[in-house]
Parts: C-alpha cells; sequence; structure tokens
C-alpha cells in the first residue's frame, strides 16, 4: 500500500497548518521576539508587530516567548495584550496564547453552561477533534471544573444526543493499525442493516469506539452492500432526526473530510447577517497548527470563495488583521 494512502489506495493528504515549527527556536530567538513585543506594546501601540509574532511562531514557541516577557516585563504580557487590544482582537491574540487542551476545555464550559446549551460547539468539539486531543480536553476539564465532564453532560443533555456525546468523551475508540477490507465490509454490512432498523445504539457504539480508517473504508464500502446503494450520510439523515442526526453526521463528516467539515462550520459562522465570532475565532486558531490549509482549500472547493475573502467581508480593522494573519493569504 502506498504510504499516505488508506485500505482503498486512496490518497489521503497530509494534515497542513498555517503556522509551522521554526527549527532552532531558542532562547535567543525568544529575546529577539520579546524585544519586539515589549516595544509595540508601548504607547501608540504598533499593532501590526505584534499580530505578526503572535502569528508566526507556534504555540509551543509563543509559550516560550510569553515565558521569557513575563520574567523580564511588567505587567505580563496578557494584561498588556488586554490593555493594548479589545472586543474580538483581544480575543484573538488571548486565543493564541491558550495552552490547547485549556482553549478547548473553556469552549466545552461555555457551551455547557450557556442557555440554551450551545449544542452545535459540543458537537464540533467532541467529533471534530484526535483522539489524543479529545482525551486531553477530557482530562483538563475534569481537573479544572468542579464536577467531571461526563457529569455535566449527564446533567445538561438528553436523549439520543446525551449517549452519543457521554460514548465519544468515554474516550474508547481504537488506535489501532488499519484493518482490512473484511473487517470493512463486515462493518458496512452492519451500518447497512442499522439504518434499516433505525438503530441507534448501534451507530452510537460503532461510531464512538471503531477507528477512523476501519470507519472510512467502511463508509466507501456502504453502497456496495447497502441494498439502497446509499452513501453513509444518506443512511442517516433517512434514518434519523433532530440532535442526533446532526450528531451522527458530524462524526460520518469529520471521518471522511475532516477539512470539508471545518469548512461547513465556518461557512455557517458567518453566513446571514450577524457573525459567531467565537466559533470563527476557536476554529482558526485551534487548526491553525494542524490542518487550517487544507480547510482554506476545501471552502474553496465547496464555496467557490478563498476563506481569506470570506472573513474579510465579515470582519474589520484589527480583528481582521489578526485573522488575517492566522489564515495566511
Amino acid at each position: 500500500m502506498p504510504r499516505g494512502s488508506d485500505s482503498s489506495g486512496r490518497r489521503i493528504r497530509a494534515p497542513r497548518g498555517t503556522i509551522r515549527p521554526h527549527p532552532g527556536f531558542d532562547e535567543e530567538a525568544a529575546l529577539a521576539q520579546v524585544r519586539t513585543l515589549y516595544r509595540a506594546l508601548q504607547r501608540p501601540v504598533d499593532t501590526a508587530a505584534v499580530i505578526s509574532v503572535l502569528t508566526k511562531y507556534t504555540l509551543h514557541e509563543r509559550k516560550y516567548v510569553e515565558d521569557v516577557y513575563n520574567v523580564q516585563h511588567e505587567p505580563k504580557l496578557q494584561h498588556a495584550l488586554r490593555a493594548a487590544f479589545s472586543y474580538n482582537a483581544q480575543a484573538t491574540l488571548l486565543a493564541l496564547l491558550q495552552w490547547q487542551n485549556q482553549f478547548l476545555a473553556a469552549a466545552a464550559r461555555r457551551a455547557l453552561v450557556a442557555r440554551p446549551t450551545d449544542k452545535a460547539t459540543l458537537i464540533e468539539l467532541f467529533c471534530g477533534q484526535s483522539q489524543d486531543e479529545l482525551r486531553d480536553m477530557v482530562r483538563t476539564y475534569d481537573r479544572l471544573h468542579s464536577r467531571p465532564l461526563q457529569a455535566e453532560l449527564r446533567a445538561q443533555l438528553n436523549g439520543e444526543l446525551r449517549q452519543l456525546a457521554l460514548a465519544l468523551t468515554a474516550l474508547n475508540r481504537d488506535q489501532s493499525a488499519s484493518p482490512g477490507d473484511n473487517a470493512a465490509r463486515e462493518l458496512a454490512g452492519r451500518l447497512a442493516a442499522a439504518g434499516q432498523g433505525r438503530d441507534v445504539e448501534m451507530f452510537i457504539s460503532v461510531f464512538s469506539t471503531a477507528g477512523y480508517p476501519l470507519l472510512r473504508r467502511a463508509f466507501e464500502l456502504l453502497p456496495e452492500v447497502n441494498p439502497s446503494h446509499a452513501d453513509i450520510q444518506t443512511v442517516i439523515r433517512a434514518s434519523f432526526g433532530g440532535d442526533i442526526r446532526t450528531g451522527l453526521l458530524a462524526v460520518a463528516q469529520c471521518v471522511a473530510d475532516q477539512p470539508g467539515y471545518f469548512a461547513e462550520r465556518l461557512y455557517r459562522a458567518m453566513r446571514g447577517l450577524g457573525t459567531d465570532d467565537t466559533a470563527l475565532i476557536r476554529i482558526l486558531v485551534s487548526r491553525a497548527e494542524n490542518d487550517l490549509q487544507n480547510i482554506k482549500d476545501a471552502y474553496h472547493q465547496r464555496y467557490g470563495k478563498s476563506l481569506a475573502a470570506a472573513v474579510e467581508d465579515d470582519t474589520s480593522g484589527t480583528y481582521w488583521h489578526c485573522l488575517r494573519a492566522i489564515i495566511k493569504p
């Protein structure tokens, strides 16, 4: 099997971030960036210089710079940013200085305490992260809050969506190597039968425990073994409704095309009269070092417009310059 392919031989594009590591980044390099930041944060603030530093380097490099800055200067860097920036620009720059697990755990907390509960964000957080990212988020949430995440889910959600959320955050997904076609074909047959029988319990079990390579290949084989020849998304839409359909579709989309899933989430954040700035910042910051370049490609392919152009149409001023520096058109 060619390297970088799944069990069907289909080429899988490697994740590509817009913010990449700088080999050899060391204390001397960090000191240079601290000097730049300190000068830029004096009045009048050089917003372009601040944005450039905080969007050029990876999170680990940024945190290194922050540590050095905080040893040398008062007020500390995050306090200085709060004084120099406001509203969404401030939120974006502060998000860039949060560890990923803390950033996502905080997003989950906000979604859970919102009234009504922000189910769309919870679905994104639980379906759109790798197993390792999800594990870190769950453990961080449990450590930071008096009630564990699963207890909060039991309290704030209900019905089949609660079952799915609990199953995903139980962290039982198989992380073993890609299986062969026999296992994938057998699973495809089970999914076809479960769709016909509207067996949501089976869907939740499979979608929360099977590895992504097995699921991806089973989805590819599903039309061959399904009496209706329907694909997985058609099966889900025909068999289920409401929140559980949304949740299962999110898992299926992330398995088949994760960049496409996030491209759609970004499109939904910007469509219509208002902009969901919280979602826009969360997705762009959390995916910047992972697969934002792939998401940009998927957005352009789906909507016939570059992601940068879409974001520019919906934002302005310093906030737009922050997001543009993350997107890197």
